[in-house]
């Protein structure tokens, strides 16, 4: 014997029964060739009745357990595909905005690109505008310089021809009458 059978065996129910219990009440013959078998095999109609009817209580309550956790586990389904469809519903709302996006962001791309090409377009206008006011100046500057010079000439020029008049010549223009 084991050691754990030594000290005692233990059933179901939790009773302990110790070794000389087991030594003094042997375990009884359970073949077909005991002097009870006959007794013990010989079921009544009644019996076999009640057994079959406890063994389809129980079968049915299984089968009702059974049929009520496959029906929770089919509403439990059918919420989550519900709350799928409504997630489903917004990644579609949010590839639309992000479609829609794209587009307003190519838009204006392209109008970005023909500004930059008004703003290059300006920005040439402006550069030849400067470039004439500086050569308009110029020119006008030349013109004023060369009326300058030459107004400072014709005074040169008339300032030569007119002779200073002597000092010692006091005569007088002479009258004509």
């Amino acid at each position: 014997m084991t050691p754990t059978a030594k000290e005692g065996l233990g059933n179901r129910k939790g009773v302990e029964l110790k070794v000389r219990e087991v030594l003094h009440n042997p375990v009884c013959d359970t073949s077909s060739n005991g002097r009870n078998t006959q007794n013990m095999n010989a079921i009544s109609r009644e019996e076999f009745n009640a057994r079959i009817e406890t063994i389809e209580t129980r079968m049915d309550t299984r089968v009702n357990e059974v049929s009520a956790k496959i029906d929770a586990f089919l509403v439990a389904q059918a919420e989550r595909d519900k709350a799928q469809l409504e997630r489903d519903k917004r990644y579609d709302s949010i590839a639309t905005q992000m479609q829609d996006t794209a587009r307003r962001a190519e838009d204006a791309a392209r109008q970005g690109a023909t500004v930059k090409a008004n703003v290059w377009a300006a920005t040439v206008v402006q550069l030849v505008g400067i470039v004439a006011i500086v050569v308009g100046a110029c020119y006008a500057n030349q013109a004023n310089m060369y009326a300058a010079i030459q107004t400072t000439l014709a005074a040169i020029q008339a300032g030569k021809e007119l002779r200073p008049p002597s000092p010692f010549d006091l005569s007088l223009p002479e009258s004509t009458h």
